[in-house]
């Protein structure tokens, strides 16, 4: 690899890294001005994810041409938090395993909550949750397993093949306002 490929490489990271920073402070702030803050976990724990996201076609190296649909599902529990959360939604035109990518869709099995959105870099991603009016009542940090090619369908060289990056185990924090 090139030091210039190296370099850009590094640079989208660390801006990237900002952003979603950026972006958790303001989730952080929002969460800590509301007396009614709940905390949960969506798809178990870093140590134990049991959520599945699924990405059709799969991400790759190459910035996709349109939109591709995204399903993630898994256990919400926590805080008065219990059942199935879902987002079944889409990343946005440009997204890939190189470049930023913005999620957007509905979530299903949330009280309150209908959409989310928020952008994403590797495997850490930065979403504020939305109720029917468009106001702003909560965010999750969900964070994708990808271990090169340990993690069962999860293979971060997988990018690197036409079919792309499809699938894999996450879990998340969901803070609810």
């Amino acid at each position: 690899m090139s030091i210039r490929r190296k370099t850009k490489i590094a640079a989208l990271v660390a801006a990237s890294a900002i952003l979603v920073m950026a972006l958790g402070s303001f989730g952080s702030a929002s969460a800590q001005s509301g007396p009614a803050t709940r905390l949960c976990t969506w798809g178990g724990t870093p140590a134990n994810p049991t959520g599945i996201v699924t990405l059709e076609p799969g991400l790759t190296n190459t910035p996709s041409a349109g939109p591709i649909a995204v399903y993630a599902s898994g256990r919400l529990e926590g805080q008065g938090c219990k059942g199935t959360m879902i987002f079944d939604g889409i990343a946005r035109s440009g997204a890939g395993c190189l470049s930023g990518t913005i999620f957007e869709g509905p979530v299903y099995g949330v009280p309150g909550v209908t959409r989310l959105f928020g952008p994403g870099w590797g495997p850490q991603v930065q979403e504020f949750l939305y109720d029917r009016q468009g106001n702003v009542v909560g965010a999750d940090q969900p964070n994708v397993k990808i271990e090169g090619n340990s993690a069962p369908n999860s293979n971060a060289l997988d990018c690197g093949t036409p079919e792309g990056f499809r699938r894999a185990p996450f879990s998340s924090t969901v803070e609810l306002y």
